[in-house]
C-alpha cells in the first residue's frame, strides 16, 4: 500500500468509528425515549382503568408501562430478526447461482 492510500485507510476508519459512536448515542436516545413514552402511556392507561376494574393505580401503572414497552419491542425484535433471515437466504442463494456459473 502507498502512504496516501494508507492515510485514507486510516481517515477512513476514524469517520467510521465516529459514526458508529453517533449511531450508538442516538439508538440509546431512541431508548430512552420510549422508555419516557412507555410511563407517561402506562399512568394515562392506568389512571383511566384503575378505577373502573377496582386495581391500585401504582400496580396497573407498572403492568400498562411494561406492556407499552416489551410489547412493541417484542414485535420490533421479531421484525427484524425474520429480515435478517429472509437477507442471509437471499445471499445465500446468490453465492450458489455464482458458485454455479463458475
Amino acid at each position: 500500500m502507498s502512504r496516501s492510500e494508507e492515510e485514507t485507510a486510516r481517515v477512513t476508519r476514524e469517520i467510521t468509528a465516529r459514526a458508529i459512536r453517533r449511531l450508538d448515542m442516538l439508538e440509546w436516545a431512541i431508548f430512552g425515549g420510549a422508555a419516557v413514552l412507555a410511563t407517561i402511556g402506562g399512568a394515562l392507561i392506568a389512571f383511566l382503568l384503575a378505577g373502573p376494574l377496582g386495581v391500585a393505580f401504582r400496580p396497573a401503572w407498572l403492568v400498562a408501562s411494561v406492556v407499552l414497552f416489551v410489547v412493541p419491542g417484542a414485535i420490533a425484535v421479531t421484525i427484524l430478526r425474520r429480515d435478517e433471515r429472509r437477507r442471509a437466504r437471499r445471499l445465500e442463494q446468490l453465492r450458489e447461482e455464482r458458485d454455479q456459473d463458475t
